[in-house]
């Protein structure tokens, strides 16, 4: 929490929002950085999911237990001087995870859209007209 504290609020109020905009398209839209639907489960693993209650659309959304969910945060990106924030995940187990989803389906999953993009520069762009009015 020392790094938030020391972040500029221009990067943080990016970050900050892009955790909830991507946490909604993955975690609950199931749709991919091309925004494109993340893939589709198998008729084995709908079993599993239906037996432990973890819905029954066969649309991967990534939360069954919410591992994942819970951990993908505002982050530290480097640790030297300069630090500086991003969206991740804490736990090592959780970023291995993305990485094989992302090979599993072939498809960038974590990486921003281009609306994401867009709203990026929209944000930069609202908070340097604060800064520079005062």
């Amino acid at each position: 929490m020392n790094i938030l504290a020391k972040t500029n609020k221009l990067e943080l109020s990016v970050a900050t929002t892009m955790q909830a905009v991507t946490n909604d398209r993955i975690f609950t839209q199931g749709k991919a950085a091309d925004n494109s639907e993340i893939g589709t489960y198998s008729e084995g693993y709908l079993k599993t999911r239906k037996r432990n209650n973890w819905g029954s659309s066969n649309k991967v959304i990534l939360q069954a237990e919410r591992q994942m969910v819970n951990d993908w945060k505002v982050i530290p990106t480097n640790p030297s001087p300069g630090q500086t924030i991003g969206l991740g995940f804490k736990n090592e187990i959780n970023a291995n995870k993305s990485e094989w989803v992302e090979e599993r389906y072939n498809k960038k999953i974590f990486s921003h859209t281009e609306d994401e993009k867009k709203l990026i520069s929209k944000i930069v762009n609202e908070q340097v007209k604060k800064i520079l009015n005062g």
